[in-house]
Parts: structure tokens; sequence; C-alpha cells
């Protein structure tokens, strides 16, 4: 099993997402595969990794892991890859949210990412794979803008059910050190969101809840200070 929290594990990069790891694995298998001689003997012809360094950085931010070390180097160099528009799924993505200028962070983290997003949240969670990895410029159209209605789908749902959360927080006489609120109808793909939000407006930790078959699933928030894993 390859993860940098292992216990038993010492190369200090336990601040990577899933997508960094993935992306070291790849370069370690390929650095092994030449070693060996296996791609010259197939005949193959070795990827240049760099050229997915774009979905790395698009990873790196949207799983908003610190900008630091080997994750700002992946965030920069995949900006440069980026603003070239080599994956047409992400150059369909821009276009459709309106991207007219050379991409940032901000851009990878706010417009972008949630829009990837939006799909598993409030649609059909296959919609991100399927456009980050695919190679039909018509298709890519298709599903980015389906990607962006979801989105706009999932702020109104958003809105809603925290506008009802704050309602419900604040009929009670007192905040308390912990906010916990559910309702039966709030969509589970905004839950984590809205946990967000109350714990930045409240400076407490936050659990929300919805209900999906009968049985209420949560998604909690914290502040600075108390971790509420091992609460």
């Amino acid at each position: 099993v390859v993860n940098p929290n292992r216990l038993d594990d010492e190369s200090g990069l336990g601040h990577l997402c899933a997508a960094g790891v993935a992306f070291l694995v790849c370069v370690a298998l390929l650095r092994e595969l030449r070693n060996r001689g296996w791609l010259e003997k197939k005949g193959v012809r070795a990827p240049d990794l760099r050229n997915w360094l774009d979905l790395v950085a698009l990873g790196t931010v949207c799983d908003v892991v610190p900008l630091r070390g080997l994750n700002r180097a992946f965030v920069t160099q995949g900006l440069k890859v980026m603003k070239h528009r080599s994956n047409i799924g992400i150059t369909s993505l821009a276009d459709i949210a309106g991207v007219n200028e050379v991409p940032s962070a901000y851009h990878l983290g706010y417009v972008l990412g949630p829009r990837v997003n939006a799909g598993g949240r409030v649609g059909e969670s296959f919609l991100g794979a399927t456009l980050l990895s695919g190679e039909n410029a018509a298709e890519a159209q298709d599903i980015a803008r389906r990607l962006d209605d979801y989105n706009r789908e999932r702020k109104a749902i958003e809105d809603i059910v925290l506008d009802q959360a704050i309602s419900a927080v604040e009929g009670r006489s007192k905040v308390g050190s912990m906010v916990l609120v559910g309702g039966e109808d709030w969509h589970p793909g905004v839950i984590g969101i809205v946990a967000s939000r109350l714990k930045d407006r409240y400076h407490v930790p936050s659990l929300v809840m919805g209900m999906v078959d009968g049985v209420y699933k949560g998604s909690a928030r914290s502040v600075r200070g108390i971790d509420l894993g091992d609460a």
C-alpha cells in the first residue's frame, strides 16, 4: 500500500493529496521500467509525465492540502502546463466557465474544481473523471455544459439548506460549543459545504446531517485545535 501517512513511512510527504501520490507512483514505475530496459525491449516510447501535471495541480488545490514543498511545485508547474490547453476536458470546462485568462490557483479551487465535483454532489459522479480523461472534444464540451448546470443546481440547493440550517441554529437560546443540525430533505451532496459555512460563521465545530434512504448521513467540519477524529 502506497501511503505517505503510514506509521513506517519516512518520506515526510504526508501532506500530499491522492493525485500527488499517484503521480509519484507513476514516476517511480516509469523509472523502474527504464532501469529494467522494458521500454526499449518492447519498443515503447516513454510518456512525458510532466504533461499530466495540470491534473495533479487541480487535485492538489481542490483537496485543500498545504501549498508548500512538493505541493507548491506541483501547482506551479501544473499551471504552466494548463495554460497550453492540452487537456480537452479542462479546456472545455474553462471555456464554459468563462475563464478567459491564464489560469491561477484561484481558478482551480473556485471555478474549475467546484464544477468537476458538482456531478458527484448532485448529479452523476462519473462525469468529472470522464471529462478529465477523455479525448473527444465534442463529448468534453457536452460534459462540461452538464457539469456547469449541475454546479448551478448545487449552489441553489446549498443556499436553501444553509438558510434552513442557520435558522435552526439561531432559533436556539445559544449556539453552544458545537453546532448540530439536520433535515430530512437536506441533500447529502451539500451537507459538507454547509457544515464548513456554519463552522466559519459560528467558529465552533459543526455537524450537518441529511437523510438518505431513511438513514441520516452526516458531515462535520472543525475549528483549529479540535480534532473531531480523536473526539
